[in-house]
């Protein structure tokens, strides 16, 4: 493999999370975005030559991402299930505005996580993910589901109160 391609592939394995997270946000169905995110995959492979490595990828990135949203509002104009144009631009440029304090945020709660024990880690995970469920929690626990629910809702207030801690102790404002 050459080292551009090599390149290539380190950065977008770093930041493809971050690309879909952006492109979420911009269309309305999960297929949708795995056409967009695929599509965008190739136009970055493609123009990679061009890439500036003394410049952040993921702003890079993320611009290939908004132009493949628009082709994709393009190629589906007639679904009904597009935003309008006026729309998307407004979604494009908040989305670019707040993403460095949306970045910080997703950090703090990183850390915020680690700071949990395994229990409650867990049960947000059952909570949260798509092969579990808090019904399968009680079931395995014999715990009732509405007090698992309770205790996630407990672990929630004490993330986000972690969340706003971090953050102010780091200097930020939480809004």
């Amino acid at each position: 493999m050459s080292e551009m391609a090599t390149l290539f592939v380190e950065l977008w394995t770093r930041h493809q999370a971050d690309v879909r997270r952006y492109v979420f946000m911009l269309l309305p169905r999960p297929a949708d975005v795995d056409d967009v995110i695929q599509e965008t995959a190739i136009s970055l492979l493609d123009k990679f030559a061009d890439y500036d490595a003394e410049r952040p990828f993921l702003p890079w990135a993320t611009r290939f991402a908004y132009l493949e949203v628009l082709k994709w509002r393009q190629h589906h104009a007639r679904s009904g299930l597009i935003y309008s144009e006026d729309l998307l631009a407004k979604l494009e440029a908040t989305i670019t505005e707040e993403s460095p304090m949306l970045e910080i945020r997703r950090q703090a709660l990183d850390g915020c996580l680690l700071k949990l024990g395994n229990r409650e880690r867990g049960l947000l995970l059952s909570r949260y993910s798509k092969l579990d469920s808090l019904q399968q929690e009680a079931n395995r626990t014999g715990v009732s589901v509405h007090k698992l629910y309770y205790a996630v809702e407990k672990i929630r207030a004490a993330l986000l109160k972690c969340i706003k801690t971090t953050l102010t102790k780091e200097g930020w404002d939480y809004v």
